[in-house]
């Protein structure tokens, strides 16, 4: 199941990305996705979701818990970064379970 928030808000970068990101400390949030998955039985899925999140900056913010902080204050529920790979220019992986 997806769930698509469209609302723009700024982000407060925390600046302690691993990656040197040295743009603006500013993150301008154009739109957050949740995909939930169905309760399979397996434990792990039970309360996964995968969180997608469209932004203007770069895939240098990874790991910037001010990032990780401002979406899971928005969402209502903790959220962290998903692997590294998976981050993009203007696009944000995170998950939660």
């Amino acid at each position: 199941m997806l769930n698509k928030i469209d609302k723009t808000f700024t982000v407060a970068l925390a600046g302690d990305s691993i990656w040197d990101y040295d743009g603006p400390q500013t993150v301008t949030v154009s739109s957050i996705t949740v995909e939930t998955f169905e309760d399979d039985g397996c434990e792990y899925m039970r309360d996964y979701k995968s969180i997608y999140v469209k932004h203007d900056s770069t895939w240098e913010i990874y790991t910037d818990t001010g990032f990780e902080k401002a979406i899971s204050d928005e969402l209502g529920y903790a959220v962290q970064f998903t692997e590294q790979g998976m981050q993009e220019p203007g696009f944000a992986s995170l998950e939660t379970n």
